[in-house]
């Protein structure tokens, strides 16, 4: 079977993404850890931004952290991993020219795996980065996380709009 450079880039999207993603969150996951204690926060900018170091030990805003560790940390790895792999099959079967459906696809993928990768080293997911507007608090987050909310993002305008767009062309 013969790869076209259309293939090649596909492929190498994803590895790219992945691998920069991945690295970047867990390098900052790694400095925040070593330099702030759990619970201290260090304001960037008044009312708007702070670093502010927790651990996650549920899925996404904390839902489930209050199962117990034996039925929370395998049912959320294994969530995990079943989203890595629809990803990556939707992934496979993506047209090779629908390059914002494949970025976001890799966004995605990059940010689950850097929170996996967390939650199955420590149990738990570092978080830091704490938006909010004076008391009105967006959950704290990392990299991983803006990784698959940009990505969702992407995703939803490539389902939503650029893809009904193309329907209608090639049924016009």
């Amino acid at each position: 079977m013969r790869v076209s450079s259309w293939d090649k880039r596909k492929y190498l999207t994803i590895t790219a993404v992945t691998i920069i993603v991945v690295i970047l969150d867990q390098i900052t996951k790694e400095i925040i850890d070593r330099s702030l204690e759990l619970s201290q926060y260090i304001t960037i900018i008044p009312n708007f931004v702070d670093i502010h170091y927790i651990r996650n030990t549920g899925a996404a805003f904390g839902i489930m952290s209050r199962l117990p560790d034996g039925a929370r940390i395998p049912f959320l790895v294994g969530v995990s991993i079943v989203a890595m792999a629809l990803i990556l099959y939707l992934f496979v079967k993506a047209e090779s020219n629908r390059k914002n459906y494949i970025f976001s696809l890799s966004l995605i993928l990059a940010g689950a795996l850097g929170n996996l990768i967390d939650r199955i080293w420590l149990g738990e997911v570092r978080d830091f980065i704490d938006l909010h507007i004076y008391n009105l608090h967006w959950p704290i987050f990392n990299v991983a996380d803006s990784a698959i909310t940009i990505g969702i993002i992407l995703l939803g305008y490539e389902l939503l709009i650029v893809e009904p767009k193309m329907s209608k062309k090639g049924t016009s």
